[in-house]
């Protein structure tokens, strides 16, 4: 496992020749490890693993492990509905760029929120953008004018982009509120961005708030693991707090150019345009990580304000520190409410 931390995944997995596991993996300090992968090379080298998936997961059990099974989840007809309007624009064909294209490197992201599948059920590679690249084929090549050899897709396929040749206007409203309902919107406040052409500048877009994918987490120590928890369900709290006044808080993505992963904002307050980054500790090494994240992703996402979330109120010294840049510290209270300086 040291290996395979060392390597990360997609180097361990290649080193060894397997591919990624989809369902089984073992849980190890809050750490997925491909169950498959690690049975071969680290308990017997020399094993032949014939063997299904669910057995090497029952023997790891057997052995004192945590395993976690990640179900695969079929597409839904809303998934497809989303993916179809992308295809659709893009004159029926699959983004040329595949998994590397902005427009499916978007959709990826919006997919993680839970609305459609529960998080706990998302695994690593979850609607990543492979998956989202080969699903755009699927729906390109069950257009009825289509003359090549069709993709294995699913028969919903075929039925959303009937239904979109049949109605368009009507699947693009349906987009419209199933984009607004991911990402916690009201559907008159959804934008959607123009990804169809990829220039030089950072591409910002929208993103759920929950859309945390599940990872191999290459973090160390119990105490960053513990701030994760902590940010995680603050940002929680906050959004909640911000709602009940009927505030909107969404993520934002910012995609660098060369770039397949983007940059995720923790919170941007759509109400106040404000940029908001989340810590779980106020410790002085988080709050001045908070700052730099802050003032590096103003420089890509137009905003109005900045500030920085934390549990509770830091020091002083360090309040004046985000002050000194113009950035909000807004924190939790005793009493669960929020407060800013």
């Amino acid at each position: 496992m040291a290996e395979f931390d060392e390597l990360g995944r997609d180097g361990f997995l290649r080193k060894y020749g397997f591919g990624k596991a989809k369902s089984y993996f073992l849980d190890v300090d809050e750490k997925l490890y491909d169950a498959k992968a690690i049975a071969r090379v680290a308990l017997d080298p020399t094993a032949d693993l014939s063997d299904s998936d669910e057995t090497v997961a029952q023997r790891f059990l057997a052995l004192g492990f945590t395993v976690r099974h990640f179900p695969v989840r079929p597409w839904t007809r809303e998934e497809i509905i989303l993916a179809c309007v992308i295809v659709a624009a893009n004159n029926w064909l699959q983004p040329s760029g595949g998994e590397r294209d902005p427009r499916v490197i978007e959709l990826s992201e919006l997919l993680q929120a839970p609305e459609f599948h529960p998080v706990e059920e998302h695994g690593p590679d979850f609607r990543n953008a492979n998956s989202v690249a080969r699903k755009m084929a699927d729906i390109a090549t069950s257009h009825p004018d289509y003359t090549g050899k069709p993709t294995r897709g699913n028969r919903l396929d075929a039925v959303v982009a009937q239904e979109f040749i049949d109605n368009p206007m009507k699947i693009l409203a349906e987009a419209r509120a199933l984009r607004a309902k991911l990402l916690g919107l009201r559907p008159e406040q959804v934008k959607n961005p123009d990804l169809a052409d990829r220039i030089a500048s950072p591409l910002v877009f929208d993103m759920p708030v929950e859309a945390h994918r599940t990872r191999t987490f290459p973090v160390r120590g119990t105490t960053k693991r513990n701030a994760n928890r902590v940010e995680a369900e603050l940002m929680k709290r906050y959004r909640e707090w911000r709602a009940a006044d009927q505030h909107n808080v969404i993520a934002k993505g910012i995609l660098l150019p060369g770039e397949t992963r983007p940059l995720r904002v923790d919170l941007y307050d759509v109400d106040r345009s404000e940029l908001i980054e989340a810590k779980g500790s106020v410790d002085r090494e988080y709050v001045r990580l908070a700052l730099g994240q802050v003032l590096d992703y103003s420089r890509y996402v137009a905003h109005e304000h900045l500030a920085v979330l934390l549990p509770t109120l830091p020091k002083t010294d360090l309040v004046e520190l985000l002050s000194s840049h113009n950035i909000r510290c807004i924190y939790e209270t005793a009493e669960g409410e929020f407060a800013s300086n």
